[in-house]
């Protein structure tokens, strides 16, 4: 995904300006900032779920050499097949009249042509991987049932099963215990090869686990770094 001269409005106030970003697979971007600067805003309008009461310009916000905002309904949902966002909001973002075990059958019947007891087994694989024990309780649960920290993981097994070529996570080991944390970042770890990842985050151990550049947002403005670069600015 191409990213040049971004700059995102609301009723001409200036959220953000002048983003630039290059995202690639096999490469970690961080988004850090104070709250309020604009970091979700960012990983909203990358995968093209801004509202209309926001104005964008760019010069180019492409993927694959497409401009992602020429795509008609069809490329879009292809298109987020293939861009995934974890929402900070996670519990908001899974639907509370579907328990977990429908969401993963949409989502599976949707993107693939896996089988009904196929598509089960495969998301009980990536359940596993981010820490859940019970899993046939979890199938039949309720978003309204979850913890916080149970939704984002939820959240992130839901945005996986597609195989996304671009993960963007919001806050994604906020408000996680530090055994669960460690899981997530030992998961984003084995993606880091074969997948480009962007994470808005808090989190130093996040950052210093996974970083290859980091994109500071301060009010109307930004900088990109490399990791060695943010380290030596901010510990000087």
């Amino acid at each position: 995904m191409k990213v040049r001269n971004l700059n995102i409005s609301l009723k001409n106030n200036l959220l953000l300006k002048d983003i630039n970003l290059d995202i690639k697979t096999g490469k970690t971007l961080m988004i850090l900032g104070q709250s309020g600067v604009g970091k979700s805003l960012l990983g909203k309008a990358l995968v093209r779920l801004l509202d209309s009461n926001f104005t964008i310009s760019f010069d180019e916000l492409s993927f694959h050499n497409s401009c992602i905002f020429n795509f008609n309904k069809e490329e879009l949902r292809n298109f987020r097949s293939k861009v995934a966002l974890v929402l900070q909001d996670a519990e908001l973002s899974l639907y509370p009249y579907l328990d977990i075990g429908n969401l993963c059958h949409l989502v599976l019947k949707t993107h693939t042509k896996l089988k009904q007891k196929e598509r089960k087994d495969y998301a009980f694989s990536y359940f596993q991987k981010l820490g859940f024990e019970n899993l046939d309780r979890l199938w039949h649960s309720y978003a309204n049932e979850l913890s916080l920290g149970m939704a984002r993981r939820v959240s992130l097994a839901l945005a996986l099963l597609n195989q996304p070529q671009i993960l963007i996570c919001d806050e994604i080991t906020a408000s996680l215990d530090k055994e669960n944390a460690l899981k997530i970042i030992s998961i984003l770890e084995e993606l880091k090869n074969t997948t480009a990842l962007v994470c808005i985050t808090h989190d130093l151990n996040l950052v210093n686990s996974l970083a290859d550049e980091i994109l500071m947002l301060e009010k109307n403005s930004s900088n990109l770094y490399s990791l060695d670069e943010f380290l030596r600015y901010y510990n000087a």
